[in-house]
C-alpha cells in the first residue's frame, strides 16, 4: 500500500499586482485543485503578518497544505501542474515541506485527513500542526487572551520555522512549526508556561467549534526558484 505524503507549499510574492493575484487565489484554489490526480485533501489560506502570528493577516504569504495519495502524485504535481507553475512565477520566495504523519488527532472540515505512517527516530526533524476553528461569540475573547501567544515561539532557538496560516482571518487559525527533534518539540509543548497556561485556557473557556493536531516527521524541504 502506497503511503500518504503531506505537502506544505509557502509562497512569497514579488510585486504589488502578483500579492493582489494571489490574494484572489485563496478561495479560487479550491476550483483548481478539486480533480488534481491523488489529490485527497486540500486547503488554501493566508498568513498573518510580522513573523506569521500577528492579528492582521499578510498580503505578502500565502500558503497550500496538499495531502496526497503518493509521493509521485506530489511530484507530478510541482513538476507540471500549470496553475502551480503560474504561481511560482509570480513568486518572490517558494518553499514546500514534505511530511510524513506521525500522529493527528481531531477534524479539519469535517474529516481527519492525515493517515499515520511514519516512524520516528532521535534525529528526525518534527514538524508540529495545530488548527482550530474560533467559535464567533468567543472571537473577542480568544484575541484578546491568547490571540499572540504563537510569537513566543521564536524564544526556542531548537524551533526552525514556524508560521500562522488559515482560511479566514481571525476565525480559522492553523499553525506549522519545525523542530530540530522530537526532544525540542516536547519541551515547547509540556514545559513551556505559556503554551500550557493556552491549554488550560481553552479547556475552560472552549473557543473552538472544530481543532485538529497533528504531527509529522519532515522528509524533505524543496526551494522551487
Amino acid at each position: 500500500m502506497a503511503e500518504q505524503i503531506t505537502s506544505v507549499t509557502i509562497f512569497k510574492l514579488n510585486s504589488l499586482a502578483s500579492k493582489f493575484w494571489a490574494f484572489q487565489q485563496v478561495p479560487l484554489a479550491l476550483f483548481r485543485l478539486k480533480k488534481v490526480p491523488g489529490l485527497t485533501f486540500f486547503k488554501s489560506m493566508g498568513s498573518g503578518g510580522g513573523k506569521g502570528f500577528d492579528f492582521m493577516p499578510s498580503f505578502n504569504t500565502y500558503a497550500w497544505l496538499l495531502v496526497w495519495e503518493t509521493q509521485q502524485h506530489s511530484d507530478d504535481f510541482y513538476s507540471n501542474n500549470p496553475y502551480f507553475l503560474t504561481y511560482k512565477k509570480k513568486c518572490l520566495s517558494l518553499q514546500t515541506l514534505f511530511l510524513k504523519n506521525i500522529v493527528s488527532h481531531g477534524k479539519w472540515s469535517g474529516i481527519n485527513p492525515f493517515h499515520q505512517g511514519a516512524d520516528m527516530n532521535d534525529t528526525s526533524k518534527i514538524v508540529v500542526l495545530t488548527r482550530a476553528r474560533i467559535k464567533w461569540l468567543r472571537l473577542w475573547q480568544f484575541w484578546s487572551k491568547v490571540g499572540r501567544t504563537a510569537n513566543e515561539l521564536y524564544k526556542f532557538d531548537e524551533l526552525e520555522f514556524a508560521i500562522g496560516i488559515g482560511e479566514l482571518p481571525f476565525i480559522q487559525q492553523a499553525t506549522v512549526s519545525v523542530w530540530k527533534n522530537y526532544e525540542a518539540m516536547k519541551r515547547y509543548a509540556y514545559a513551556d508556561e505559556i503554551h500550557k497556561n493556552v491549554i488550560k485556557l481553552t479547556q475552560k473557556y472552549k473557543w473552538y467549534s472544530e481543532e485538529l493536531f497533528a504531527r509529522f516527521i519532515l522528509l524533505s524541504t524543496k526551494n522551487h526558484l
